[in-house]
């Protein structure tokens, strides 16, 4: 409702910004224009928010990791990370994840463009894109007393300069960045995801080597993990 009670009153100072640039002088049209964009991203941070808010149940499927993480790699060497070298690590052998497709690809999305923004321009920098299955593991999350098996590991490591000790605890709250015009809002989704689908997801971070680790159960009925059929 509250966002709602934003969005509309947005829109007609977009409107209204849009008539004015229309009988401006040229000179002023910058001032418009930046009004437009300004209601823009408010809108755009209104609807992020949204999602914190949403409780409904996630439609999930067993899917293939290594597809949507090919997916990703693909949007991301198009657009923000066309000059970054990625690279691959996977298990070939992995279960399926039983996920939202959609909203793991908005995930991973949010982690390689994480990474690729501490990487930068530097030439050297690199982004290692990583699957493994880990049958050992078994934790505490969100919902249950029980620790449960979170098997499936994906992993984003990059080479940059690493996270802020002091920031390290607070990482995945909303509204927490260094960057100059971030939202913060980037990292608490991904941990708000994921933990709708009953996973984690961790961060390690030292000088040169950061990781997000994201750690989810296999899909039901899915076939056993067999060490022998590895080479």
């Amino acid at each position: 409702m509250l966002a709602h009670e934003i969005k509309n009153p947005l829109s007609g100072i977009r409107g209204a910004a849009q008539l004015l640039e229309t009988a401006v002088v040229d000179e002023d049209r910058a001032l418009t224009r930046l009004i437009c964009d300004e209601t823009d991203r408010i809108v755009s941070l209104v609807d992020r928010m949204e999602v914190f808010s949403d409780e409904r149940p996630v439609d999930r499927v067993p899917l293939n990791i290594h597809s949507v993480l090919d997916h990703v790699k693909a949007v991301a060497k198009a657009g923000f990370a066309r000059n970054i070298k990625i690279s691959e690590n996977y298990d070939p052998s992995l279960p399926q994840v039983f996920a939202n497709r959609d909203q793991l690809v908005q995930v991973f999305l949010n982690l390689i463009k994480n990474a690729a923004e501490a990487v930068g321009d530097r030439p050297e920098g690199e982004i290692i894109l990583t699957t493994a299955y880990r049958p050992g593991i078994k934790l505490s999350v969100a919902g249950t007393r029980e620790k449960v098996s979170l098997p499936l590991e994906f992993c984003v490591h990059d080479n940059g300069p690493g996270v802020p000790s002091d920031l390290l605890p607070h990482l995945f709250d909303p509204f927490i960045t260094t960057k100059t015009n971030g939202s913060g809002l980037g990292l608490a989704l991904v941990a708000k995801i994921i933990g709708a689908h009953g996973g984690i997801v961790e961060c390690d971070s030292q000088s040169q080597r950061t990781t997000f680790r994201v750690l989810m159960p296999a899909s039901k009925g899915a076939n056993e993990y067999d060490d022998t059929s590895r080479p």
